[in-house]
């Protein structure tokens, strides 16, 4: 299974590399706990693979002396550890909203408990403004109805209370409601979606649909505007 999870953020303070550093590792850690990938060295972004083993990123779950002493940040940052795992943080170029994007491939060992504690520490850590959750390229391959808008796929959080009477066909919602967000994780199937399945693909899109339908399921061009 390939496993994909999208946040998108806003930061109110201005992007500095020890920001960068520590949602980077917020990224790792919970990296190793959704997914059991344990690599032990993540290497920045190079034009080749050769190019890119020579510079760590992270290694044993720190930050290198490159990464905190030599490297210059940008608007994207990306790490990853061998073909299976990479971890990217995009700007939208005004420096307020960010694309944190976890890209893990060939899945084998999975904990859903896991990844609902992904979600429940980012709604705590950080101001959301949605969380995407797919598999086995939903997104990627367009598998969603409306491609201007937010797909559900398995699983969306949008900053909106949003009820089992509006979205019926949803197999469970989950209200989070802290200082920082005030909204409901949508979850299309109760057991582990495919972004290939026909059946999966239905339900993800009947939902995409019931929101479009209430003026719920924002544009992308929306959130990076």
């Amino acid at each position: 299974m390939n496993l994909n999870i999208e946040l998108d953020i806003s930061l109110n303070d201005k992007m500095v590399k020890s920001t960068v550093i520590d949602i980077f590792q917020f990224m790792i850690e919970f990296s190793k706990k959704i997914a059991s990938a344990e690599p032990d060295i993540w290497y920045f972004c190079g034009d080749s693979q050769e190019e890119a083993l020579e510079y760590k990123a992270f290694e044993n779950g720190k930050p290198t002396s490159f990464f905190t002493d030599e490297y210059e940040i940008s608007n994207i940052e990306g790490i990853w550890a061998g073909d299976d795992n990479a971890l990217v943080m995009v700007s939208n170029g005004s420096g307020s909203v960010y694309r944190l994007n976890f890209d893990l491939r060939r899945v084998v060992s999975f904990s859903f408990d896991m990844l609902l504690d992904l979600i429940s520490e980012s709604a705590i850590k950080f101001n959301l403004i949605d969380i995407r959750v797919n598999t086995n390229g939903y997104s990627y391959h367009q598998r969603n109805v409306f491609p201007d808008k937010l797909p559900v796929g398995w699983m969306l959080y949008l900053n909106k209370k949003i009820t089992q009477q509006q979205v019926p066909m949803a197999a469970q919602l989950i209200h989070i409601d802290n200082d920082k967000n005030h909204g409901t994780l949508i979850i299309s199937t109760d057991h582990v979606f495919d972004g290939e399945n026909k059946e999966d693909i239905k339900k993800a899109n009947e939902i995409e649909i019931q929101l479009a339908g209430l003026g719920l399921l924002p544009l992308i061009r929306e959130i990076y505007s």
